[in-house]
């Protein structure tokens, strides 16, 4: 039996819409960090391991939640899924700025050649459509970071926070 054309997209439709308001929430201000697979094995390491540690940063428009996350020093992964309906970037610097108060541009974005001149750029997750998750390697050595979303609007309206590395 044929499933006609507008059915199947109309179920696609709604399981979407299903999928995307489940999503929603608000923050509780938490700060998730959580072994991988690979060292999951090994949680009581003091040995200073620093392969596998994942920090978990979700997006959404136009904010970061948790949005003060801290993580420990070494070879993390930042995971950032995008819960907004627009594209958003992480981007990474090394400095004990207030994340609100970063060297800007005309069009209100953060200035990062003026900032990688104060700071310590650590790299960035880029380009993360909505719905999407990616995730990028970091060496982190302790300190305060800034994490910020650089495309057009996104840092004037707020969407801002810090990463503390112990």
């Amino acid at each position: 039996m044929r499933v006609p054309m507008w059915k199947a997209f109309s179920l696609a439709l709604i399981a979407f819409a299903a999928i995307a308001v489940g999503g929603c929430g608000g923050s509780d201000g938490t700060t998730t960090v959580t072994e991988s697979e690979e060292t999951s094995a090994n949680t009581n390491d003091e040995a200073g391991s620093t392969g596998g540690k994942t920090v978990e940063i979700k997006m959404g428009d136009y904010f970061f939640s948790p949005e003060d996350v801290t993580a420990q020093a070494g070879s993390t992964t930042i995971e950032a899924p995008n819960e907004g309906s627009v594209e958003h970037e992480l981007v990474v610097f090394k400095t004990n700025l207030d994340p609100s108060k970063l060297p800007t541009e005309s069009n209100g974005g953060v200035d990062e050649e003026r900032l990688d001149e104060i700071a310590g750029e650590a790299g960035e997750v880029a380009d993360v459509e909505a719905g999407e998750t990616k995730s990028e390697g970091f060496k982190l050595t302790p300190g305060k970071y800034v994490i910020f979303c650089n495309l057009p609007g996104h840092y004037a309206q707020g969407m801002y926070g810090t990463l503390t590395v112990e």
